[in-house]
């Protein structure tokens, strides 16, 4: 049995769980490729809590609000469903809805932004960043974390949206445009948006979280030029200020950013639909990468077609030691179980 798996099934002992725990705590300061090299297997990894919840018996609604009632989506993502990590719920609107934006919520699919903040300059002045420990549901999700801590000793990893992102959620689709037409109050909002993204990340981390991936999906829509200005600067000033092994994820077609994920600061970049091989020529040796399975094919593809592109994505990334294997992005509430565990059979035996 390789070392990683030693420490989460002692993890599972109560009387061995302070020693794996304290172990496991020094493992996790590592450089993220150091730890992966250690880690004695390729690792599998998915932000699977969504269709956790819904077969867990619960729902979307519900289990966003109650620490309980999504810990234990938390525990079914190792239990059942074979992960490696436990990836704390990818709420995009989390942050959002703490700062003040209006959100609707639904039973089976994930909160939406119903409207945004910022209009104006002026606009800003009136935002305050949330406290982690009250606003929102940011309490439920540190809640969930400690219960993480408390009763498991494989990685931890909670996600926090990135710069970029959330400024869309607090100033509206119009700040594409802006970026060209008003660049100085997109950046005014991004340095909010920093500031709320670095006080939630350490709260995270206080609670438990090993790691934090920060969640940029908007910046996909950027070209490169774009991206150097209004998302790196304010990423890699998060990424600073946490001083954890942070991992970068951008989904959609993102090949045009590559070398400028790599410039972040972040020990990993997790990547969605790109080429993997033109990825893989592009990364330095010492950069963890994550990815790339189609989370729409875990949706609605065949087992055995799952199991085939899992297949297909080890050989391609066989040569490089330093690579998860997980989806492009998180996954849907509707994903079913026996397609989660053919991508996670495909790389572990599940009775591993």
């Amino acid at each position: 049995m390789n070392l990683y798996d030693k420490l989460t099934k002692m993890g599972r002992n109560k009387w061995l769980r302070p020693l794996a725990s304290f172990i496991l705590g020094g493992v996790v300061r590592l450089p993220f490729p150091v730890l992966l090299r250690i880690a004695g297997r390729r690792l599998v990894t998915a932000f699977a809590a969504a269709p956790a919840i819904m077969l867990t018996g619960s729902n979307m609604k519900d289990a966003l609000k109650d620490a309980d009632l999504l810990y234990q989506a938390m525990r079914f993502t190792v239990d059942y469903m074979h992960l490696d990590t436990l990836c704390l719920m990818a709420d995009l609107s989390l942050e959002a809805e703490a700062c003040g934006c209006p959100v609707v919520y639904d039973y089976a699919s994930v909160p939406l932004v119903q409207s945004h903040l910022v209009k104006s300059i002026e606009d800003i002045e009136k935002l305050r960043v949330p406290d982690p420990y009250c606003d929102g549901r940011m309490p439920v999700f540190l809640q969930t974390m400690r219960l993480m801590k408390r009763h498991h000793t494989g990685l931890k990893i909670a996600c926090v949206t990135g710069p970029f992102t959330l400024a869309l959620h607090i100033g509206g689709t119009d700040l594409y445009i802006e970026t060209v037409k008003d660049p100085e109050k997109v950046k005014r909002i991004l340095g909010y948006c920093t500031d709320v993204g670095i006080q939630y990340a350490r709260a995270l981390v206080k609670e438990g979280a090993d790691m934090i991936l920060i969640a940029e999906p908007a910046g996909s829509q950027l070209s490169p030029n774009a991206f150097e200005l209004f998302s790196l600067p304010y990423t890699r000033q998060m990424i600073k200020a946490i001083r954890r092994n942070c991992v970068l994820h951008v989904c959609g077609r993102a090949g045009h950013l590559i070398k400028l994920m790599c410039r972040s600061g972040a020990s990993a970049i997790s990547v969605d639909d790109v080429d993997m091989t033109a990825v893989l020529a592009e990364v330095p040796a010492d950069l963890v990468v994550a990815g790339n399975l189609s989370p729409l094919k875990l949706l609605s593809a065949s087992p055995s077609e799952i199991d085939r592109d899992t297949t297909a994505l080890l050989e391609t990334v066989k040569g490089k030691r330093e690579f998860i294997i997980a989806p492009g992005c998180d996954l849907s509430p509707q994903t079913s179980l026996e397609n989660i565990l053919s991508f996670v059979g495909a790389v572990k035996p599940l009775n591993g």
